[in-house]
């Protein structure tokens, strides 16, 4: 089973994204800030991190700069959600793609299946 961790301090959100991740078959993590998102790293290895922009404490940026310094997370996809459109270029923080606030449950989907691919067998299940 494929592992997402969402990053996000907005709590309807995330309890809207698990939600619909868990019912696709996915194992979901969440984190309110960038902080707690680094000290989860330490305990688990996602296959996708989806990741606010806005937020308290290490914005999406800075965590995102953060992930990518540690070398078991250089690969890791990061998909970037946020209501307004990024600042910085992907290429400077190595993000794998952009969900714009509000977006759709075919939106998230989509990126979700591309970025994390379901095993085979979890298909089915």
């Amino acid at each position: 089973m494929k592992t997402i961790l969402i990053v996000d301090d907005e709590l309807d959100i995330v309890e809207a994204v698990k939600a619909i991740l868990e019912e696709e078959r996915y194992k979901v993590l969440t984190c309110g800030n960038g902080r707690e998102a680094l000290k989860c790293l330490m305990e688990t290895r996602p296959d996708l991190a989806i990741v606010d922009i806005m937020m308290p404490v290490m914005n999406g940026y800075e965590t995102i700069k953060a992930i990518r310094q540690k070398s078991e997370f250089e690969k890791l996809p990061i998909l970037i959600m946020s209501a307004i459109a990024p600042t910085v270029k992907a290429r400077d923080y190595s993000w794998a793609g952009f969900l714009k606030k509000p977006f759709s449950l075919k939106e998230l989907l989509s990126h979700v299946h591309t970025l994390a691919p379901k095993d085979p067998d979890q298909e089915s299940a």
